[in-house]
């Protein structure tokens, strides 16, 4: 559920948050300051990370204090994974952002990216039970990878250098979205 959670929550948030900028005007004003786009854009995502890690604690309390599900690993190092496909949604966001020219438009193709997320990570069905094509989709998508690190920490106990592809699929995605982001957000 964490990872559900944060990809609703951050790619729905961030979505709409150059497109919000662009609409009420704000966005002129920051681009007449002197940051780069990057430093832009970062600062556009950082109060973002904070919620979802506070979200990230709130679910895991829930789970241990609801449902009576302990941590077999490192909460240090479930809190690094979490990190790490926290900046993956949020880019995704950002991207969309700079895609959609309205607020609707953006929370539409949130939600059209989060479908597919959702069923094809191996949350809702078996991973290895889905048609091939359903598979090399669910490769490209962050959930899929953290669902394996979060089962990964919490149920098996594994350390973060044993879930080193999960982690280099997550920074690659991580990368081309906050790279294409870039490019499609002019000053």
């Amino acid at each position: 559920l964490i990872g559900s959670i944060l990809t609703m929550t951050m790619v729905v948030f961030t979505s709409g948050a150059v497109v919000r900028e662009r609409e009420r005007g704000n966005l002129e004003l920051l681009i007449t300051t002197p940051m780069t786009r990057g430093q832009l854009m970062f600062g556009k995502l950082l109060p973002y990370v904070a919620i979802g890690l506070v979200q990230t604690t709130l679910i895991l309390l829930l789970a241990w204090g609801w449902f009576g599900v302990p941590v077999s690993g490192s909460l240090v190092q479930l809190y690094l994974g979490a990190l790490l496909f926290i900046a993956a949604s949020l880019a995704l966001g950002l991207f969309i952002s700079t895609l959609a020219r309205t607020q609707f438009q953006a929370m539409q193709m949130a939600f059209v990216s989060l479908l597919p997320s959702i069923l094809l990570s191996g949350f809702m069905f078996p991973f290895e039970g889905m048609p091939r094509l359903a598979q090399a989709i669910a490769q490209v998508l962050p959930l899929t990878h953290f669902n394996e690190i979060v089962r990964g920490i919490v149920l098996r106990g594994a350390e973060l250098a044993d879930l080193r592809p999960q982690l280099a699929k997550l920074a690659l995605f991580l990368l081309v979205m906050m790279s294409a982001a870039l490019l499609r957000f002019h000053k």
